[in-house]
């Protein structure tokens, strides 16, 4: 346990030095204050408008850290063959994929946070500045469960991120894969039910057995997503939400186990 806190504080200091983070955040600031500007064009819808934007750039900005620092954190070492100088101490290789996991996690929860303070506030000025057309079920305990779904489905990216690059060594092709899963976990529902329903019409049988089983290895990061329940003061069911992060932690955990089984078995030479 002292090995991969050890390591996740190595990941995470080296994670605060990189200009990228500094980079991303300014950005997603900007991004809330111009989320003020942007909502003024909804009157109608202000409040929902804002609240939607705001979550949406704690998501967006979480994911540009993963995919332009956090690959490449794990990559580099890998590249660079510093690898050999951590594993050659007393730490084994479950314990560098969990530190640099935790490393990471960590990185993305304090960049989550400021990011949801500055998101917060932006929304807070935006219903203020328009008091009479705020979500009359809007609360802000949906909008803080919805930050800390966007959170998970991140860990869950991480996880992916780091299964990755622990397959491929190489920093764009595991962007590029943890892209394309990030894009099949957010669509892969949609298009399953679309063919349960429509399936036998279009006869596409084999197609749609293949989207099951597609529904069954990549994550549904679509249930994740509770901007809209968030912005329209939707109710919450309290065992969805409980199966839901069940679920992401359950499949966090597999495909980290998947990693260090793979890891352990591969030649870093």
């Amino acid at each position: 346990m002292k090995n991969i806190w050890l390591l996740a504080m190595i990941t995470y200091k080296e994670g605060i030095r990189d200009r990228i983070l500094i980079g991303v955040l300014f950005f997603a600031v900007i991004l809330s204050v111009v989320n003020l500007i942007f909502t003024n064009m909804f009157v109608h819808d202000l409040g929902k408008v804002a609240v939607d934007v705001g979550l949406s750039v704690v998501s967006f900005s979480g994911l540009v850290i993963i995919f332009f620092m956090g690959i490449n954190l794990l990559a580099r070492d890998l590249d660079r063959k510093t690898i050999y100088m951590v594993l050659s101490r007393p730490i084994a290789r479950r314990q560098y994929i969990l530190g640099k996991f935790s490393g990471l996690g960590f990185l993305v929860l304090t960049s989550v946070i400021i990011l949801t303070l500055f998101s917060a506030a932006s929304v807070k000025l935006a219903m203020l500045s328009a008091p009479d057309y705020i979500p009359p079920d809007f609360s802000w305990l949906t909008f803080l469960l919805a930050v800390i779904f966007i959170l998970l489905s991140l860990m869950i990216i991480i996880a992916l991120a780091i299964f990755f690059t622990a397959v491929t060594s190489n920093s764009f092709l595991a962007m590029t894969l943890t892209a394309c899963g990030y894009f099949i976990g957010q669509n892969v529902e949609v298009v399953r039910k679309v063919y349960r329903r429509d399936g036998n019409e279009t006869g596409n049988e084999m197609f749609r057995q293949l989207i099951e089983i597609i529904s069954w290895i990549f994550p549904d990061l679509a249930a994740f997503d509770l901007k809209t329940t968030a912005a329209y003061g939707l109710p919450l069911q309290a065992y969805e939400l409980c199966w839901t992060g069940l679920y992401g932690i359950s499949y966090g955990g597999i495909i980290l186990i998947i990693t260090i089984l793979i890891f352990q078995r591969r030649e870093l030479a």
